[in-house]
């Protein structure tokens, strides 16, 4: 997919996946600012996870765009993003706003044999199929591709409750396969069905 080489950056304390949908709140002039030039530009910029306590971030994230915007009942402006791809980072330069930006590449999934892959998490499959008939999820613009891999594994990653170091372990991961193999694990654990042979 073509996106632009250098990309403006927002660290945030969150990790988003691909074809997911994510609400946030702007206050910041300087991401305020960043909005308002991604929307005349119609262009987007990288979501990455800020390291706690330092001043730096990972080198991997997600490409956003806005698909909607409004002015909150608490004065902040509100946008609504859809992750399009994961990317890497590198070449981080600093504007006169304190606004970082950097080379963006996008990392493309590989090809992994879908249907054998997915056979084997039926269970993931299951899950999945109940949370997006849930009320809310139903609101959301999203499309889920159930003979994808990938779209199984990022939707599934970004609809159940897990830890954001995790989030980032899914989004890091080499594969679709990688993916759901820690997402099998991750979901063992939260159901206490974890094999303790």
């Amino acid at each position: 997919m073509q996106l632009e080489k250098k990309c403006p950056i927002f660290p945030l304390g969150i990790v988003v996946f691909p074809g997911n949908i994510q609400s946030l709140q702007i206050f910041e002039p300087r991401y305020l600012k960043m909005v308002k030039e991604c929307l005349n530009s119609d262009s987007g910029f990288v979501i990455t996870l800020q390291n706690p306590n330092i001043d730096s971030f990972k080198d991997k994230g997600t490409y956003v765009k806005v698909i909607d915007f409004n002015n909150l009942p608490n004065g902040l402006l509100g946008i609504t993003v859809k992750a399009i791809n994961r990317v890497e980072i590198k070449s981080i330069e600093t504007d006169a706003d304190n606004l970082n930006f950097g080379d963006v590449m996008p990392i493309s999934d590989p090809i992994v044999d879908d249907q054998s892959l997915l056979a084997k998490f039926p269970d993931l499959i299951n899950i999945l199929n109940q949370l997006v008939s849930h009320p809310k999820v139903k609101e959301l613009p999203i499309d889920i591709d159930f003979s994808s891999a990938d779209s199984v594994s990022y939707h599934l990653g970004g609809l159940i409750p897990l830890a954001t170091p995790d989030k980032q372990l899914l989004l890091d991961a080499f594969d679709a396969g990688q993916r759901l193999n820690i997402l099998s694990r991750l979901v063992a654990e939260m159901t206490g069905n974890v094999d303790k042979s």
